[in-house]
């Protein structure tokens, strides 16, 4: 998982937030959701029998890659671009979704769904605690999932508690409502 201190990204621009966002936690979510949801697969197959919460652990992770990988498109493709452009324009530029704040409002409504989800599979997994007969893949498989879950968190936080009230601050100042 990415550590960077919280100096890395305190302080940037709009753009050099989004930027930030997607070289640190788009990415690690682009590679580690496909790699723990095979591997959560296969330590269902091998332990499943005697650990049958395994199956929904593996069904919660299937579910959170589902939900995630299109959030990130919505944030990549829609999004993050209209929050660049606030952050380079001079006056208010028109903008297909009216204001910035409907898709800051459905990426937030996405994001408790992603809270939700997690906890459940904190608690499937039993806070992601191995149990003594669990093989190295198992043990991967939660330290896996502990990681996603952290930065998970530290990438929503920036997003819902920094940059989107600072976009939807920046179309204020732009439309002169200052």
């Amino acid at each position: 998982m990415p550590q960077p201190s919280p100096i890395d990204w305190v302080g940037l621009s709009l753009t050099g937030l989004v930027r930030h966002l997607l070289d640190t936690h788009h990415r690690y979510l682009h590679d580690a959701l496909p790699r723990l949801q095979q591997l959560a697969l296969e330590v269902a197959g091998v332990h499943g029998a005697n650990h049958p919460e395994l199956h929904r652990v593996q069904a919660l992770v299937r579910e959170l890659r589902a939900d995630l990988e299109p959030h990130l498109m919505k944030e990549e493709r829609v999004l993050f671009p209209l929050v660049e452009q606030l952050d380079a324009a001079e006056r208010l530029p028109s903008m297909h979704c009216g204001s910035v704040r409907n898709p800051v409002g459905v990426m937030n409504v996405e994001h408790e769904r992603t809270a939700a989800l997690l906890a459940e599979l904190r608690e499937h997994a039993n806070g992601y605690v191995v149990p003594e007969d669990g093989c190295d893949r198992y043990r991967a498989l939660y330290a896996g999932l502990a990681e996603l879950e952290a930065d998970t968190h530290l990438h929503v936080h920036k997003e819902t508690n920094v940059l989107f009230p600072a976009a939807v601050d920046a179309e204020r100042i732009l439309a002169g409502r200052a």
